[in-house]
């Protein structure tokens, strides 16, 4: 996910294997980061210590651990929240403070495609846990917003749709969001469009499953037996400067067997290994990116990266360095800070990573010890 965060020096915790950090300890401290909405319904999640904000792709986690864990209030309370700041045209801004004020869209129209489907999952999530559709209507407004956001692109050839980055330029940025489709984003569409309309045997969503499906396949360089991270709306030229950890993983998380079989899963995680893999501050894990043609500017392991590798490596029964994914997960809990969250980086000057306690951090190693694939119900 894109942020900016303050960067905190960290100091790791001496674990153990036999000391990890139970399921009690991962939802515990998710629980105390949630603060009720002052004039509104439920509640938000602070994403990170020491930070003001709540990202709806951390809020959207939570209501995951929390579906999975049969809590239902604090699920309940955290989607409650979601509806309550949630604009008529079915979108949510990328963060809100905790009061429910955005900063944006003041720093920029941050509305990404990605974080908005990875709220539409999490209804899904709280629908299939507890048999109830009174978020189905704030489900169905959200897809709907996605669905408005697809656009008609050309990729090697081929006619496909995908759902834009954002519906309008972010200045600060060098590259244009609304002429972007990214792989990461169009992965969790998929899921969220697929699971809503198998809980309520719906047919509405089917063209959008199927061409957010083909968009996702025609990503894979056969040739280079990995996926690329997006392409351009205008022109259909695939983005192939940068890789990204999450193109590989989350591509194997949220595609079925059939999809599965088109590709070669082993060698996306072969990619990973070679590319990200990283040893940094006594912790085995993964970074986020690199340059195509260079080394990356810093290596340091990214939690949230590493566990979405670890549920990965699972589904396909790889390895990397010799190293099964449960040895992955265990150097995580290293990663573990006085709160009993998870830091979301080890250090690094990276602005987009903090070495601070978070709920990515610590709801994907809740998802990784229970073995929950979070683009799956």
């Amino acid at each position: 996910m894109f942020r900016v965060l303050p960067v905190l020096v960290g100091v790791w915790c001496a674990c153990s294997f036999a000391d990890t950090t139970t399921n009690q300890e991962l939802l515990k401290n998710l629980s105390a980061r949630m603060e009720k909405l002052p004039s509104k319904n439920g509640t938000l999640i602070k994403s990170f210590t020491h930070h003001t904000q709540s990202y709806i792709y951390d809020q959207a986690l939570a209501v995951i651990a929390f579906a999975k864990a049969k809590e239902k209030d604090k699920a309940r309370s955290l989607l409650l929240g979601l509806e309550s700041l949630q604009m008529k045209d079915g979108s949510l801004y990328f963060s809100y403070y905790m009061d429910g004020v955005s900063p944006y869209p003041i720093e920029g129209d941050k509305r990404f495609a990605g974080a908005i489907a990875w709220v539409a999952l999490a209804a899904s999530h709280y629908q299939h846990a507890f048999h109830s559709k009174e978020f189905s209507p704030f489900n169905y407004r959200i897809l709907s917003y996605l669905q408005s956001q697809m656009a008609d692109l050309k990729v090697n050839g081929e006619e496909v749709k995908a759902v834009r980055f954002a519906p309008t330029d972010i200045k600060a940025t060098r590259w244009n969001e609304a002429e972007t489709v990214a792989l990461e984003h169009n992965l969790d569409a998929y899921a969220a469009f697929k699971h809503f309309a198998q809980l309520n045997k719906t047919e509405k969503w089917n063209k959008e499953i199927k061409s957010l499906n083909l968009f996702i396949l025609s990503m894979w360089d056969s040739s280079r037996s990995h996926f690329w991270s997006g392409a351009n709306v205008k022109t259909g030229a695939i983005n192939k400067d940068e890789l990204y950890l999450d193109n590989q993983s989350w591509s194997l998380l949220a595609l079925d067997r059939d999809s599965l079989r088109e590709i070669n899963p082993k060698l996306a995680m072969d990619l990973n290994c070679e590319s990200f893999y990283v040893e940094h501050e006594n912790v085995k894990g993964f970074m986020d990116s690199k340059p195509t043609r260079r080394p990356a500017s810093s290596q340091f392991v990214w939690s949230e990266g590493t566990l979405g590798q670890v549920l990965a490596m699972k589904k396909v029964g790889s390895t990397c360095n010799n190293q099964s994914a449960n040895q992955f997960m265990y150097s995580v809990h290293k990663m573990k800070k006085e709160d009993g969250g998870i830091a979301y980086a080890t250090f690094t000057p990276n602005p987009d990573f903090t070495t601070a306690s978070s709920v990515a951090g610590t709801a994907w190693l809740y998802f990784a010890v229970n073995d929950v694939n979070p683009f799956d119900l």
